[in-house]
């Protein structure tokens, strides 16, 4: 078995990215900094379910394009980055699983 055939169907796929789409754009659409963008690359890298297409097996993203999403989430278990909190005046807000 290829690591690419790790992936979510499209459907699956197509479904995680666009509640993860919603919930960026209603938080504003924030970015994480530049040094927790790096990091979150990092750990992608040197995680087991990284795809050869650089998408997550656990829920087909662009790992590229979700690292910089200050409102994404690793979604192994235990999660692989750190939460980060967004809300306006720091206030968290509920993310939904």
């Amino acid at each position: 078995m290829t690591k690419e055939s790790k992936t979510p169907s499209i459907f699956k796929m197509l479904s995680n990215f666009a509640k993860s789409s919603i919930e960026y754009v209603a938080a504003g659409m924030p970015a994480v900094s530049e040094s927790e963008y790096k990091k979150r690359i990092e750990t992608c890298h040197e995680c087991p379910h990284l795809t050869d297409t650089k998408q997550c097996g656990l829920c087909g993203c662009y790992v590229e394009v979700k690292a910089g999403w200050r409102t994404s989430t690793c979604p192994d278990t235990p999660p692989r980055w750190e939460k980060v909190v967004v809300g306006k005046s720091g206030k968290p807000i509920n993310l939904k699983k």
